[in-house]
Order: C-alpha cells, then structure tokens, then sequence
C-alpha cells in the first residue's frame, strides 16, 4: 500500500518535528542579514559616507532578486527536492553574511554581497515550507506558523548578538560572527532532520501502487486562477506597508520624539510579539479560516501607524502598536503560506507560492526603500505611515474576498 498521512495532528507531529525544527532553523537565516542591519548601519554610514538610502538599498537588492527568481526557485524546489535546494541556499547564505565583511569601501562591492545573499534568498522561505504543506495535513497551520517563528527569533536575537559582536570586534567582525554563528546552528540540522515529503516510490515496495501526482492544482492552472493574483496583491500590500516601517522601526519611532533608548526597548517587543502571534494564529488556523485570519491582522496592524501618528512621542502608544503589529503580523505571514497550501494544494506548492513570494519580495524590496527615499527628501516617515493605513485596509479585503478553501480529496478520489 502507498504511504498515508498520519491522521491526528499528534501523530503528525510525532512522525515530523524534526522537520519542523530544521526548516524553523532555515527560515532563521533568511532574517539574519536583514535583522543585523540597523545595527550596521551606523557604523557603515561613518566609516564609507555613505546615505541611509544607499546602505538600506542592499536589502532591497534581495528582494528584487527573490522578485524575479522565486518562481524559479520554486520550480526547482518541485523538480529537484527541496533537501538539495535547501542546503545549497543555507550555505549560501551564511557564506554571504559573513563575506560582508570584505566590504572595502566601494558601494558596488555591498551590492554586489547583496545579491549574494539574494540568491539565497530567492529560495527562502518556500524551500522550508514545502515538505511542511505536504507532511502535515491536521495539524498544518501550526506546524506553519512555528516553521516561520524561525524569523522571529532572528528578529528577537540578531540585533542582541550583532551590537555585542560590534562593540568587540567592529562591524567586520560582527559580519563573521553572525554569519559562523547561525553556520553552527542551522545547517546541522538541516543537514541531519530537513527531508521532503516525496511521492510514494514504487520500488521501494514489491507491493506499492504505481506513483500518483500529489493533490491540488498544477502550476498552469494555478496561474489561471483569479485567487492566486488576489492573494499576490494582498500579500504585497500587507508586506510592503508593514516592512516600510518595521526594517526601519528605531529611525521611525526616533522621528516620532522618542530617545534613542527608548526607541531600542519598545523596538524590542517586536520579536516576542511576531513569535507569540504566529504560534497563536497557526493553532487558530486549524481551527478557523486563514483568510479571516489574514485579513483581521492586516487591520489590526493599522494600529501601528495610527498611534504613531495620533500620539508622537508617546512611549505607551508606541510599545502598544508595536505590539499589536507584532501580534498581527506573526499571525498574517504563516497565513499566507497557508492559505496558498490549502488553495492551490500541493501538486506545484513550491512553484505556485514561489510566485507568490514574488509578490512578497516586491513589497519588501520597495517599502523599505521608498520609505527611506521619502526621508532623505522631506525628513520625515509621517507619508509613509499615512500611506501603510489604505494599503493595509485594502489588503484585508482581498484576503477575505478569497472565500472557502476547495476539496482536492475529492477531486484526487474522482480522478
């Protein structure tokens, strides 16, 4: 007989979490580079002269790369195992983190690590999230939402680690111990527990059925389908308005009229936040729908750029919007990924969010970015909060327009 899904999510849980753990571990490495880089930039702009604009164009450099190349790394992930792709763009990654230390002064020798980093990230995070949509099936949304709590504990750590490196051995140094770090971490247990979630083989059993496709749609009719492009829109939407202000949280709550000290500790609670919202919203999305979900933390995370701007200067707002946006936007991220799983299923999971994250990149590659832009000309971040509010409103509603999720047991027992 064919190998079955564990039916209860214990059992799923029991069978995978090793899984769960490696790809945790992965998607920690795609928030390394960006996570450090507030704490570089100080030092950057003194030693090379060099604009916030220029500096933070790095980041946005790996997002235009995974803009254009997600698709393709997600059609790789699908023909060649997201095992072989994974390890490959971990390596990479760390690689990348730690050669920024190489920088000699030249603005194209930074985005050219960058690109290097973009690479990597082109992969990130749906070669993580692929043996996840198709291991677990009761118990996938949490397991979805710890998967991408990888990113939060960069968010919460890397700062942490990337100031005490900086004030030891200089931002060069910093680059060498984050990226030999998160070396040491995650790629044993990629390397040991990351596996995929393959077709059933038949020569692995004298008795095996002949392989079947798995459920779900095929990339052509994927990209045929009217939800894919409302999920893409409201994804980049989500993603553009929010990132604008979090990657560029301390400098915004500085304008604000907050002191350096303060503007570091309120911008802490954003990592506790983002890992208790993700965890909250995948045990809510095993229970209730992912595009409710998604669409009532869109709104919610209006609360971050209103109180901003209804109470400058407020301590007490600010650490409240934070950390409403940190509670909201952990729950929205895994919704995403999920709802893309449960839309599209898991036939071409790895080519079908692979666009999506194209989507995803794009917001994050241009929200920083233009927000920075903004600064430079007017210095001031109070356009770009006005503008998150509309963006994120409209987002919800695209969410919720996506409407149930469809059958594909039916569809796979009809065929």
């Amino acid at each position: 007989m064919p190998e079955t899904i564990p039916a209860t999510a214990s059992a799923e849980w029991r069978a995978h979490w090793t899984v769960v753990l490696a790809a945790a571990a992965g998607v920690s490495l795609s928030a390394v580079s960006v996570s450090s880089l507030g704490v570089m930039m100080e030092p950057l702009e003194q030693e090379f002269g060099w604009s916030r604009t220029q500096i933070s164009l790095g980041t946005s450099l790996v997002s235009f790369m995974a803009f254009f190349l997600a698709t393709a790394a997600g059609l790789a992930i699908d023909r060649l195992g997201a095992r072989f792709v994974g390890i490959v763009a971990a390596t990479l990654m760390c690689a990348g983190v730690a050669m920024m230390s190489a920088v000699a002064g030249e603005l194209w020798q930074w985005w050219c690590l960058w690109i290097v980093v973009g690479l990597s990230a082109a992969a990130m995070p749906t070669v993580w999230l692929t043996p996840i949509s198709s291991l677990f099936q009761t118990g996938r949304g949490l397991a979805v939402a710890i998967t991408l709590s990888g990113s939060g504990i960069s968010t919460s750590l890397v700062p942490i680690v990337a100031n005490h490196l900086l004030a030891e051995y200089g931002w060069r140094g910093a680059y060498i111990g984050l990226g030999a770090i998160w070396a040491a971490v995650a790629l044993p247990l990629i390397l040991l527990f990351f596996r995929g979630a393959g077709r059933p083989k038949a020569a692995t059993q004298a008795t095996q059925e002949p392989s079947a496709p798995l459920p779900g749609l095929t990339a052509r009719e994927g990209f045929a389908s009217p939800k894919f492009y409302k999920l893409a829109l409201a994804a980049f939407l989500s993603m553009s308005a929010g990132v604008a202000l979090i990657l560029n949280l301390v400098p915004v709550l500085r304008f604000t009229g907050l002191t350096p000290a303060t503007a570091a500790a309120v911008a802490g609670v954003i990592g506790v936040a983002t890992i208790t919202g993700r965890i909250a919203g995948g045990w809510l999305m095993d229970r209730m729908s992912a595009g409710t979900i998604a669409a009532l933390s869109s709104a919610g995370a209006i609360a971050l750029p209103a109180l901003l701007l209804l109470a400058p200067g407020s301590p007490a707002a600010a650490a409240t919007g934070v950390a409403i946006y940190g509670l909201m936007g952990g729950a929205k991220v895994p919704a995403v990924a999920y709802l893309a799983s449960r839309h599209f299923g898991a036939r071409a999971f790895g080519t079908l969010y692979g666009a999506i994250n194209t989507a995803i990149a794009l917001g994050v590659g241009l929200g920083p970015l233009v927000a920075n832009y903004v600064y430079d000309l007017t210095k001031s971040y109070t356009p770009v909060m006005w503008t998150a509010v509309p963006f994120l409103a409209i987002a919800a509603l695209f969410y919720l327009s996506l409407g149930p999720y469809p059958d594909f047991t039916k569809q796979e027992q009809q065929a």
